[in-house]
């Protein structure tokens, strides 16, 4: 059973971005997988912290589903809660039989340089089409993307203690590079805000182990990194970032709302306007897009606003659909993991470390990403939200039993 989870887990990592729906069928395989616990069950000696991960997943599904079902929203809305809970099951399979750590870290770097190599054969520098490797959408290929190499960044640390020591840290270090750079290609400017930021946490993170000659160093590199990636020809963060200050000047001199940024202020402001009609549990998905419906024909707002079924951010979007409720139960299933992973990084085990910090950089970039985009309302989006959440946390549960 160690060495079909081993599989699954690689294979959940390393068809995510270059194959259709790789990371579904990653997920639907693990899934399968947690039936053998019906089976044989296993102990699995679990403590409070996993029963808080548990609990996490759980009242996301429970709150999300009672609200859906208030305010008579459409069955497929279970679709995206329903993967919270499926990651339960997943997670118990997972801290019986866990897997490999060579599979979990050889399937990120290697997801992240597929998912790069589809995406540079899609780019074309004077063609306007994003590319979004196998995905459907380019700014979730660019959000994953930046966090499997963000991730893959968080396993040097446990390839500097393998036999292969060289081969693991170079097929890490070029994961990074990949992830990184298929986030550029994809022009998905959520990913960029969220490097900075993870990477000074990991920089932290390897001062606080080697010295603060380490932060410098890091700081030195993301300022050069940075710097390239701006200059480099056709760059991508070049145009990207000239269209978005283009776009906010001309929101804020005519109120233009047929840009990107303009429609998301647009979508902002509405939505925040509406969330007030009922603050505790909101209006639903029927009753926010029927009010925008009534918005559009009205003339006051544009039809391509209308036309999106969520507020392009994760934070508005659950507060004008499920509440203060909803908002709140959002920020316990990014909040309550960041501080499970965070405590293990102060005081785990060495070797349970790598893990930890992996779990930080997940959460905190879902916390970013969700600021320009609704990252839960699609498949790809929660998928690898709790996915990796339970395979980190049951990779890190095992290193700290044999240490």
């Amino acid at each position: 059973m160690l060495g079909l989870t081993s599989v699954c887990v690689f294979l959940f990592s390393a068809l995510a971005l270059a194959v259709n729906s790789g990371y579904s069928l990653g997920a639907l395989v693990l899934l399968l997988a947690s039936s053998w616990l019906l089976w044989k069950r296993p102990r699995l000696n679990l403590q409070r912290r996993d029963y808080l991960l548990l609990g996490t997943l759980l009242l996301y599904f429970a709150i999300f589903t009672a609200n859906m079902l208030y305010h008579s929203d459409p069955a497929r809305e279970l679709d995206m809660p329903l993967r919270a809970l499926l990651a339960v099951p997943v997670l118990l399979l997972l801290i019986a039989y866990p897997p490999r750590p060579e599979a979990w870290w050889s399937g990120l770097a290697i997801g992240a340089i597929a998912g790069a190599a589809l995406a540079f054969h899609q780019f074309h520098p004077n063609i306007p089409i994003r590319p979004q490797a196998a995905t459907s959408n380019p700014i979730h290929y660019g959000n994953v993307s930046m966090l499997f190499g963000l991730m893959s960044l968080c396993g040097l640390e446990w390839a500097r203690t393998q036999r292969q020591r060289l081969a693991w840290i170079l097929l890490l270090l070029a994961g990074c590079l990949a992830g990184i750079f298929g986030s550029i290609l994809s022009g998905s400017r959520g990913g960029w805000i969220a490097m900075p930021v993870c990477l000074i946490i990991l920089a932290l993170q390897h001062a606080r182990i080697h010295g603060k000659r380490y932060f410098i160093i890091t700081l030195t590199l993301l300022v050069g990194l940075i710097v390239a990636a701006y200059n480099m020809p056709h760059s991508p963060i070049h145009q990207r970032a000239a269209i978005a200050v283009s776009e906010l000047e001309k929101f804020e001199d005519t109120g233009n709302v047929d840009t990107s940024v303009g429609q998301r202020i647009e979508m902002w402001r509405t939505a925040l306007d509406m969330s007030s009609q009922n603050i505790l549990l909101g209006i639903g998905r029927t009753g926010y897009l029927s009010q925008k419906q009534v918005l559009v024909d009205e003339g006051k707002m544009s039809k391509g606003v209308g036309e999106y079924t969520n507020a392009h951010n994760d934070y508005i979007d659950a507060l004008v659909k499920r509440g203060i409720t909803g908002l709140l139960t959002l920020l316990v299933l990014f909040l309550v993991p960041l501080a499970l992973f965070a405590r293990a990084l102060r005081q785990s085990v060495p070797a349970a470390q790598p893990y930890a910090l992996a779990g930080v950089v997940l959460c905190t970039s879902y916390i970013i990403f969700g600021l320009t985009t609704s990252s839960l309302t699609l498949n790809i989006g929660i998928i690898m939200l709790v996915f990796p959440m339970v395979i980190l946390w049951a990779m890190l549960r095992q290193q700290e039993r044999t240490a």
